[in-house]
């Protein structure tokens, strides 16, 4: 924990440092005032679930659970103005609902912010998973290709991600995934993060099947994880202009996580809370052409976090592939927006 706190004061003596700073380099980037951005996309997501034990030896791996839900096609409307951000998606029908079964998909988004600090929130809901290790038990599976399904497995995220950028005067990061700043000049840029995380994984029978139940012990009958998390990230983030429209971004965070798990087992109703320091990252990466009225973008965005224990490990992981096209639209702020931007709170983003 203290090393959190020294973290979390390094991190706010910097952005008090840099608060201070008005204004940024125009020969480096501009930003596209009083436009509306409008964009439709096309993602392809993942989301996975993998538990595995440590107390018995099993040389084949016929242990190990990697639940997936079946919700990789997605279609979607971004929107942006100023320094507001919201998207929402929603899935596209699927072909594999025989074999993997069927996932129910909800996921909001709403980031605000510039470029030099940026809140991003998120909210993920998934029902109904397969087990993407079915040909390790199951004979049948080579000629039928049907995995095993559990329309009952939930998963519910919240995540709240505070970025900040140590050189926001020449780097702009929404370039790169949002196109309301044009990026000139190559910069790069230091990246410090905060990040808050609820991750509830339920289920009304437990997480294992019969066949390998007995390699879980006393775990065996869990049916329920709750995390609430709470890490510090470092890292940096790429913006590599070519030909002036041309824009690539690699960015990569990470760092140290304290989580708050809460076990729920059915055959003793008992729940067990315990805390542990782990560790989570971000990964993204984009390339895109950016015009004076138009946009295109492709994007990667994954993140994880890991969940060990001396016994059994669960790891949490999701990755996206996302294209996106998109208008900027002149609309000048009313009278009420204008005031706003006069404000104390907004110029400190």
């Amino acid at each position: 924990m203290r090393v959190f706190l020294v973290i979390l004061f390094f991190i706010s003596s910097i952005t008090y440092t840099h608060a201070q700073k008005k204004g940024w380099d125009t020969t480096y980037y501009v930003k596209h005032k009083d436009k509306l951005i409008i964009s439709i996309f096309q993602s392809y997501r993942n989301y996975g679930m993998g538990l595995s034990q440590k107390l018995i030896n099993d040389s084949i791996n016929q242990s190990e659970v990697e639940y997936i839900a079946e919700s990789n096609l997605v279609s979607g409307i971004e929107i942006n103005y100023d320094k507001f951000n919201f998207s929402f998606g929603w899935k596209n029908p699927s072909n594999n609902v025989a074999k993997k079964g069927d996932t129910k998909y909800r996921n909001l988004n709403l980031n605000i912010g510039g470029n030099r600090w940026l809140l991003e929130n998120s909210y993920r809901s998934y029902k109904g998973f397969y087990n993407k290790n079915t040909s390790r038990y199951d004979t049948t599976f080579f000629s039928t290709g049907i995995y095993d399904q559990n329309p009952r497995i939930s998963s519910e995220s919240y995540k709240t991600k505070f970025l900040f950028f140590t050189n926001s005067n020449k780097f702009s990061f929404k370039s790169g995934y949002s196109s309301s700043y044009h990026q000139l000049k190559t910069a790069f840029s230091f990246v410090l993060s905060a990040n808050i995380h609820y991750n509830r994984v339920n289920s009304d029978s437990s997480f294992f099947l019969f066949f390998f139940r007995r390699y879980y012990d006393t775990h065996q009958s869990l049916h329920g994880l709750n995390v609430f998390s709470f890490s510090v990230y470092g890292g940096g983030s790429l913006n590599l202009v070519l030909w002036k429209h041309l824009l690539m971004n690699f960015t990569l965070i990470i760092g140290p996580e304290e989580q708050w798990r809460n076990y729920n087992y059915l055959d003793t109703h008992k729940s067990q809370t315990l805390f542990y320091t782990s560790v989570s990252g971000d990964f993204r990466a984009s390339i895109g052409y950016s015009h004076k009225h138009f946009f295109m973008l492709l994007n990667t965005t994954s993140d994880f976090s890991w969940y060990n224990a001396s016994q059994i490990t669960f790891l949490s992981r999701y990755g996206a592939v996302n294209f996106l096209i998109g208008a900027r639209i002149p609309a000048k702020p009313g009278k009420l927006y204008r005031k706003f931007q006069n404000t104390k709170f907004y110029k400190k983003f």
